[in-house]
């Protein structure tokens, strides 16, 4: 018996072609229509769709599919709403539309009118059955009809008004509200009803205790001023400068001045009713100027004096007028000098100021003596000093000393002023030799110094710093210096051989000198006639990262070159590197990367600016 495998392949299968099968145990044919009859078709649908029966009469299930406004989720169908876009636009509301809403779950239709009972009136507002809010006018009032039972007295009361409370009113026939502060500002003093002449019973608002106004009268006002006028005190402002009088700053008030200085001062700043009074404690004459007229005829006050200033108008204009209390005695002898101190004490010198009297004759010069404080006899140290102040010098270190100052003129010798002791300090030690002098830089005509204050012996006060051309034996300059410790040298011949020396000094004498340094100044500026590149950049640099080396050859050997670096051939660079000397004529130096990405060439020139060079091939920064 053939195998399956070994049958020849059917090409087609209809109804009636038969199968075997086995039918309890017995072998037996069945036609295919006969078999399948009783088995479901497969069931074809796309997604997402519903099965059912679309078609009439007897049949298999058809695929339905979903519209818009449906969705299929997991075997539900719910609407989500994108049919509405295509619903008809309602322009106006009328009480007779619907709304759809959802009460506990349940769809239901809700008629327009209704939505109006979900709000309910508020004090003075009404809202008819038609849905029109309205303002209901209370009872009562001026132009009512409505007969509401309204009354402000029902109303909450407020203890305090703030800046920021409405306050109701009619405007032109119009209800408004205007804040409580602009209904305050808009009341102004024009609006107020003219007073008579003032009277005692007069009253004046005014706050006392309190935020709360009261009533004040002006008798009773005029009686607390008058209280007050014995305790009244007329300020006083000190000058020291040249001043322009203001009539906000200096009306009213005295103004002492305290140094010899210049007043000026303008009738038409000042105005009609200005006044100060002018006090001059300084030991010099006050000049009066901007065309103030004074009583004395001179624009003048001398020390000592005094002078009323005012400004006022009259029939022919407004002027500045000042009137210039009696003048020193001139034809008699000076008053004492006042105020003798001292403005400055060293080991051996003390220097003295004093003021010139206020009283006398006016002084035409000062005798100063001084002596050992407990001793009785005075050595003079000065006499006819016209200046208020002198430095007494030749003294001894850490001595208590006496200061006395006479003043005199013509007509003879005033009284002595005020006793003034003061001790010199204690005379400081010589300093040590300053050290470690060395040349940090030189150029064709200069050189700078630098070097170590001394360690040991007294503090320095200054340094003189010497130099002579080599060889020879006599030191022919010298330059005092400050407390720094470095100085540049001018002046010096180029391509020359210095010797310089430091010598440290105080008040006491002058230290040994430093250890002699000798320096050769270049050659003068402008003599490079040549620069040969020897190292140029290279490149990829990266942009501002580090230095890069640079070298070239220069002549003549000695003449001083710079680097710097130009994204242009023919524009030499803004920023300079000085070159160092490497060897014989080769100059270098490290040059910082440039901080702008780009190609760049590097250029060399005299540290005067003579024989610019520019190396011809870029280099490139990233």
């Amino acid at each position: 018996m053939p195998t399956i495998s070994e049958l020849p392949t059917a090409a087609s299968v209809s109804a009636a072609d038969t199968i075997p099968i086995s039918q309890g145990g017995i072998a037996r044919a069945i036609a295919v229509g006969t078999l399948l009859a009783q088995t479901q078709p497969a069931i074809m649908a796309t997604s997402p769709s519903l099965l059912g029966r679309i078609s009439l009469g007897a049949g298999g299930p058809e695929s339905i599919d979903i519209g818009v406004g449906l969705l299929l989720n997991s075997g539900t169908l719910t609407a989500d709403g994108r049919d509405h876009s295509n619903f008809a636009v309602e322009g106006s509301l009328s009480l007779t539309d619907q709304f759809v809403i959802n009460s506990s779950g349940t769809p239901k239709l809700v008629e327009a009118p209704l939505l109006r009972r979900i709000f309910s009136a508020g004090s003075n507002i009404a809202i008819d059955s038609s849905g029109v809010v309205s303002a209901i006018i209370p009872a009562g009032t001026t132009g009512s009809s409505s007969g509401a039972d309204y009354n402000i007295a029902t109303l909450s009361t407020v203890t305090t008004v703030a800046a920021s409370d409405l306050v109701a009113v009619s405007q032109r026939g119009v209800d408004h509200a205007i804040a409580y502060s602009g209904f305050l500002n808009g009341l102004t003093i024009d609006m107020v009803q003219p007073a008579e002449a003032s009277l005692d019973s007069d009253a004046l608002w005014i706050s006392q205790g309190g935020s709360t106004l009261v009533r004040q009268t002006l008798g009773t006002l005029w009686g607390w001023i008058a209280g007050k006028a014995p305790t009244l005190r007329i300020p006083a402002l000190e000058l020291a400068g040249n001043t322009e009088l203001e009539a906000t700053v200096h009306n009213g008030i005295v103004l002492v001045c305290s140094q010899p200085i210049t007043l000026s001062a303008s009738a038409a700043t000042l105005g009609d009713g200005f006044w100060c009074q002018l006090i001059n404690v300084s030991n010099g004459n006050l000049a009066l100027s901007g065309g103030i007229i004074t009583s004395s005829g001179t624009s003048m006050v001398l020390p000592g004096q005094t002078a009323s200033l005012w400004c006022f108008s009259y029939s022919i204009g407004t002027i500045v007028y000042a009137l210039i209390s009696g003048a020193l005695n001139s034809n008699g002898v000076p008053g004492a000098a006042l105020n003798l101190t001292s403005l400055g004490i060293a080991s051996t010198s003390i220097t003295l100021s004093w003021q010139a009297p206020i009283s006398g004759g006016a002084a035409s010069g000062y005798t100063v003596q001084y002596r050992v404080t407990g001793a009785t006899s005075w050595t003079q140290a000065i006499q006819n000093e016209t200046s208020t102040g002198y430095t007494v010098a030749a003294l001894s270190s850490d001595v208590s000393y006496d200061f006395v100052v006479i003043a005199t003129n013509s007509f003879g010798i005033g009284a002595l002023s005020n006793i003034f002791t003061a001790s010199t300090t204690t005379a400081a030690a010589i300093p040590g030799p300053a050290t470690g002098v060395t040349v940090l830089v030189t150029s064709s005509t200069s050189v700078t110094l630098n070097w170590v204050a001394p360690s040991v012996g007294g503090s320095v006060s200054s340094y003189i710093v010497q130099y002579r051309i080599a060889g020879t034996a006599t030191w022919t300059s010298s330059i005092s210096t400050t407390s720094v410790t470095s100085l540049l040298v001018t002046g010096l011949t180029p391509a020359t051989s210095y010797d310089f020396s430091v010598t440290a000094l105080n008040s006491s004498g002058d230290a040994p000198p430093s250890a002699t340094v000798t320096a050769i100044t270049s050659l003068q500026s402008g003599d490079v006639t040549s620069i040969t590149w020897n190292v140029f950049p290279v490149g990829p640099y990266a942009v501002g990262i580090g230095s890069i080396g640079v070298n070239a050859h220069v002549t003549p050997a000695a003449a001083a070159i710079q680097f710097g670096f130009s994204t242009s051939l023919t524009v030499p660079p803004v920023t300079w590197t000085a070159g160092a000397l490497v060897n014989t004529n080769l100059w270098g130096a490290y040059v910082a990367s440039p901080t702008t990405g780009g190609s760049w060439y590097a250029w060399a020139e005299g540290t005067d600016g003579s024989c610019p060079t520019v190396y011809q091939t870029a280099f490139v920064v990233t």
